[in-house]
């Protein structure tokens, strides 16, 4: 028995009290003092809020609320778990739908019971050396700071003899994270180059996607499903990229393929729903927002756009009381969220006009901008749920100054450029979305320019002006407020260092962390303006 097995802290979860004490004991056995026991997901949550673990031994069937698949996928989300945390899935289930839930998280392993000592420890022993020296990464990673996670791959890569698989798997993901697509590309292809491995070609096609080589991003794809068609990420990236060319028939086709192989990922459902939706396949917008809200019904990432959307498809499909019930539902849900009401009376507020209810319709969105200028800010999909209400009920203007203000606080965000483009082609407006969109974007690349040429020259007082004041039109622009920082350090490298610039760097960087902890140049200047960092 390895001491690193005796010393790790376990999480034993199951809902059965037998089979908990069963488990318990065979981990005990091995000579693991540290066992602690959780009898359904929530609870398993709240203990991983507190304790990191080394092993998370987690039946895939746990009752009422989440399962196994739904417990890792939380955990991961919130961190509460990381790459040397050993998952194993315990099941008695053989079905094809558990199987591929239970592949599509990638838990380290998962046993068929019954299980005894020998297959577990054994399992156990070769996988938590490996683990265990993953540890340094994770710290990194969980700092956040990805160039040294990045560095600590190479150096395991450089020492660890063999299945590099994984680290390579890991280093990948974080090339990707800080947009270092060159050397993401120059690793998959080094794999490829000594066998076809699917995690590595489907990695091979994102790059193709982020760097806009969308026919070579779609033929990457579909080589990976050809080849292995249960690797349904690969579908998901497909379905991503048929839309961005525009064949959305097509990618619906794919993700309706996909969830038939493995339904039970909200976020699957949803995109089929949304998707379906926009092709005006009312029904399987219906049902595929019906089983995403049913699939996360106990979860914490319970996702309140899928009862939005299903609102309206239900009032899209002639049925605009259900769509007002479960509108007041979603209300009850998400009571504690500004963002959601918001939502909500916007779609009630349209689903009102189109009833000929136009009192309660005035009323409803009435209640929303109320909220909206009580909030200060909001988030891009209730900026635009709101905009979609008010161009409903006729308030066009309202409409595209939203619209124009979030579109120029995220001009460099293609995908919501062509979110608000499908707004505007709901609404019968789409040459006017377009031109919107277009001389927005165009207004804040111009703004920029002029701020950096500027400083380039040396200017940089006129060059700080210009981007404060179009900070002040756009304060949710993460490329203003970083290029204003960019220019403030590059000032005060020319000039010498100034407190009251300093601080306001500092403050612009915070806003900066809010509104996107994984902003990589937020990361970078910070390690500029780090007191151990020297001067800028």
């Amino acid at each position: 028995m390895s001491a690193s097995l005796t010393q790790a802290r376990i999480l034993v979860v199951d809902d059965f009290q037998g089979m908990r004490t069963i488990l318990r004991d065979i981990v005990r056995s091995m000579g693991v003092a540290r066992v602690d026991t959780a009898a359904n997901g929530k609870e398993a949550l709240q203990m991983m809020r507190g304790t990191r673990y080394d092993v998370v031994i987690c039946d895939y069937n746990l009752g009422p609320g989440l399962n196994g698949q739904q417990v890792l996928e939380e955990a991961r989300q919130h961190d509460y778990i990381g790459v040397s945390t050993i998952w194993i899935i315990v099941t008695a289930e053989k079905t094809a739908e558990m199987v591929m839930g239970a592949a599509e998280v990638r838990p380290d392993e998962y046993l068929l019971k019954p299980i005894n000592q020998s297959i577990l420890e054994s399992r156990l022993e070769r996988l938590i050396v490996k683990k265990q020296a993953l540890r340094g990464i994770e710290e990194a990673i969980r700092a956040k700071d990805y160039v040294s996670a990045i560095a600590r791959c190479d150096q395991l890569l450089r020492t660890e003899a063999t299945k590099p698989q994984e680290i390579l798997r890991i280093k990948s993901d974080l090339q990707l994270k800080v947009g270092d697509y060159d050397g993401a590309r120059a690793l998959f292809e080094s794999v490829l180059a000594a066998r076809s491995v699917p995690w590595a070609r489907t990695g091979l096609g994102k790059v193709h996607f982020y760097q806009g080589e969308l026919e070579a991003a779609r033929d990457t794809f579909q080589q990976v499903l050809d080849e292995n068609r249960m690797f349904i990420e690969a579908s998901d990236w497909l379905a991503r990229t048929l839309d961005a060319m525009g064949e959305r028939v097509q990618a619906q086709q794919v993700l309706a393929s996909a969830v038939k192989l493995s339904p039970n990922s909200a976020s699957r459902q949803k995109t089929l729903g949304e998707t379906a939706y926009r092709n005006g396949a009312l029904d399987v917008a219906q049902a595929a927002f019906e089983k995403t809200i049913k699939i996360s019904e106990h979860s914490s990432n319970k996702n309140p756009g899928a009862y939005v959307a299903l609102a309206k498809v239900l009032s899209d499909n002639n049925t605009p009381d259900e769509a007002l019930k479960l509108l007041a539902r979603t209300q009850e849900v998400f009571k504690d969220s500004t963002d959601i009401a918001i939502q909500t009376a916007a779609a009630q507020s349209a689903i009102y006009h189109q009833t000929g209810r136009h009192e309660e319709s005035r009323a409803a969105m009435a209640q929303a901008e109320a909220l909206m200028g009580q909030a200060g800010k909001i988030a891009p999909e209730t900026a635009m749920e709101l905009a979609q209400g008010m161009l409903a009920v006729g308030r066009k203007d309202q409409a595209f100054d939203l619209m124009r203000d979030l579109v120029k606080s995220h001009h460099e965000d293609q995908r919501l450029s062509e979110q608000v483009q499908g707004l505007f082609e709901k609404a019968q407006m789409g040459a006017e979305g377009r031109s919107l969109i277009a001389q927005s974007r165009e207004e804040v690349v111009n703004i920029n320019n002029q701020g950096v040429m500027l400083a380039k020259q040396g200017n940089f007082a006129e060059g700080a002006r210009l981007l404060r004041t179009a900070l002040q039109n756009l304060p949710r622009s993460e490329v203003v407020m970083l290029n204003l920082c960019g220019l403030l350090i590059g000032q005060m490298r020319a000039e010498g260092r100034s407190d009251a610039l300093t601080t306001e760097v500092m403050g612009l960087l915070e806003r900066v962390r809010e509104l996107n902890p994984d902003n990589e140049k937020y990361r970078q200047y910070m390690a500029i303006l780090h007191p151990q960092g020297g001067r800028p």
